[in-house]
């Protein structure tokens, strides 16, 4: 009887260690999961991930994946990648996305194929957009 009260002991001993250790390994592989790319921005978004705050949306967003892309004109000028645009029609705005800007940018809805801020113009043309700065078309929608 001594012999099986100790085989049970030693049974719950290890259902035990072995318990406890699962959880500190699982409460490590979380801690990991939590902190891949890690660099999240003043908003939260995961910046290495793609992800940007989106004012219109109110929330972190891809913009490759959620908006337009338009492909860059001009060359010769400081704005040299792609840009994003994303358009709310039912606010009746225009958000852009270009990597020299901080943040992104909204334009206000002048008619059905304009949108601006005064500075960028955002203006549909052939049926592509075109981004322009400062009356200087920059990027256009390829179609």
């Amino acid at each position: 009887m001594n012999k099986n009260l100790l085989i049970g002991t030693l049974a719950a001993a290890f259902f035990i260690a072995c318990q406890s250790n699962r959880t500190v390994t699982n409460a490590v592989q979380n801690d990991s999961l939590t902190n891949i790319g890690g660099d999240a921005d003043k908003k939260g978004c995961l910046t290495s991930a793609g992800y940007t705050w989106s004012q219109l949306k109110n929330d972190c967003i891809r913009p490759f994946e959620d908006g337009i892309s338009l492909d860059i004109l001009n060359a010769a000028n400081s704005h040299q990648t792609v840009a994003y645009i994303f358009i709310d029609s039912l606010q009746k705005k225009a958000e852009i996305f270009v990597s020299e800007e901080d943040e992104s940018i909204i334009l206000e809805q002048r008619n059905e194929s304009l949108f601006t801020n005064g500075k960028f113009h955002l203006a549909k043309e052939n049926f592509c957009w075109t981004l322009s700065l400062n009356k200087i078309k920059l990027y256009q929608e390829r179609k």
